[in-house]
């Protein structure tokens, strides 16, 4: 509200894990809401917006108040997560290839992990001229005065972003996380919509094989829909397995959630079959032929 003060939450979080023993932080990304900054759609500055934060819980960065004071943190015990879905889980995926100390596990939802597979492809401009410059209008339009100030930021980057050749260039290095897999301290779990026709699942195929490769500690979830919460459609097992994947990283709670099956796929509406791993053990690459 207008005093800085969250009255309204999103989705389940708090009034679920508050009364289980969890801190749930809502973070308000650089260039959003009470955040100073411009938005840069996945930049730099927007990246690091979540693994500043673990630090400062960690002890390892400064935080204070509207009064200049600073404020710590005493009741963190050194483990932490990020989730959210689209370009929320963007971030996450980003939180985890930043490395920073402390992330425990990632949870993106149908996250764009490579924004120039998002808006390209091979060189084709596949979304437009100035795409990441209608999607930073989008989010800044409660605040024409921030607009307004980050004009020359936004002219900087329709400036940077190759729309007349449709190139890989740097601009588009700083927004792919896949080559940063390496760095990967979290574990990852992934959930995306097979038929999302938004954010194509190339890009979670792309990443479970980046994860496989350094093998990080992994979880999948492909439902048969297209851009959509788990929480909207497995709604029952989906809160019962987050909290035990939460659990098992945030806790320590030896609940054999990383003994199960690695992935579940759903093959039919509403029904779901787990496998040891993705693709399906057993199955083989096919040519489609254009014609």
């Amino acid at each position: 509200d207008g005093d800085g003060l969250l009255d309204r939450w999103p989705l389940f979080y708090d009034n679920y894990f508050v009364p289980r023993g969890y801190a749930v932080l809502l973070v308000d990304m650089t260039g959003t809401s009470n955040s100073t900054g411009c938005p840069t759609i996945q930049g730099t500055n927007e990246n690091l917006s979540g693994p500043k934060v673990i630090e400062w819980l960690n002890g390892r960065n400064t935080a204070r108040d509207a009064d200049g004071d600073r404020v710590t943190v005493d009741w963190h015990n050194g483990r932490s997560a990020m989730i959210g879905k689209s370009y929320d889980g963007a971030l996450a995926m980003a939180g985890a290839a930043s490395g920073v100390k402390g992330l425990s596990t990632v949870v993106p939802i149908a996250g764009p992990y490579n924004y120039y597979d998002y808006t390209r492809s091979n060189g084709i401009v596949t979304r437009g001229d100035d795409y990441l410059l209608s999607l930073a209008d989008a989010i800044t339009d409660d605040d024409p005065g921030r607009q307004a100030f980050c004009a020359p930021v936004w002219e900087e980057i329709g400036a940077n972003d190759g729309d007349e050749h449709g190139d890989y260039t740097p601009f588009w290095h700083e927004r792919n996380y896949l080559p940063d897999a390496d760095r990967i301290r979290a574990s990852v779990f992934l959930v995306h919509g097979l038929q999302d026709d938004n954010v194509r699942p190339d890009h979670f195929a792309k990443y479970w094989r980046e994860l496989e490769e350094e093998d990080v500690p992994r979880k999948l979830w492909l439902n048969g829909s297209g851009h959509e919460e788990p929480f909207d459609f497995r709604r029952e097992q989906w809160v019962s397995t987050i909290h035990r994947w939460f659990d098992h990283w945030l806790q320590g709670v030896p609940n054999d959630i990383m003994r199960e099956p690695k992935v579940d796929v759903e093959v039919s509406a509403g029904v779901f079959e787990t496998y040891a791993d993705w693709p399906v053990p057993g199955t083989s690459s096919v040519d489609l032929y254009l014609r």
